[in-house]
């Protein structure tokens, strides 16, 4: 049940950079019910070492690939979108909010997590992981309804392949 093998398959390449960005959200979406998952899991089994490999893998996702995956959507989309698209400007700004309520919203389930996997909590927030991946999902899928398919239309071929260079790199940088 709490296993990451589902979690490691291969996506596509950064060759490919929107669709890059969606199996993003798709691993999101998988990291998020291993979030879903942990209290109730927790509750019948209690904190063994399927829960602290699952924390492990959570907490390496959401403080690593989580911010590469937003700096993505906001150094190489955005900018366009907002010189290409009437209108933009708001719906981007709601996405770059959301991006930094996420964040601080991770940041409080993250430290429950490692106190949870540390033995200094016995359980975590169901309302806070609950929440924080109903706001995920939703981000996503507003992404992914209006920010992709739009980013499809208007990012030339040059683009998506400079994007998916930077992307790349990004995720080389030693991380602080």
């Amino acid at each position: 049940m709490l296993t990451l093998d589902a979690l490691n398959r291969p996506g596509p390449s950064f060759d490919e950079p929107l669709e890059m960005l969606v199996a993003c959200h798709d691993k999101i979406r998988q990291f998020c019910t291993q979030l879903e998952r942990l209290p109730t899991y927790i509750a019948e089994h209690g904190v063994n070492d399927a829960v602290r490999t699952t924390i492990d893998g959570v907490v390496r996702y959401f403080d690593q690939a989580g911010p590469a995956h937003h700096l993505d959507e906001e150094e190489e989309l955005f900018p366009i979108l907002l010189a290409r698209v009437p209108d933009a400007a708001p719906k981007l700004e709601q996405l770059s909010g959301e991006h930094g309520y996420l964040h601080s919203r991770w940041n409080a389930i993250r430290d429950e997590l490692l106190a949870l996997k540390n033995g200094d909590i016995s359980a975590i927030s169901r309302i806070e992981v609950a929440e924080f991946t109903r706001l995920y999902r939703e981000h996503a899928a507003i992404e992914e309804a209006w920010m992709i398919p739009i980013a499809a239309t208007v990012l030339t071929d040059e683009e998506k392949r400079a994007a998916g260079h930077r992307m790349a790199a990004r995720r080389q940088a030693p991380h602080a």
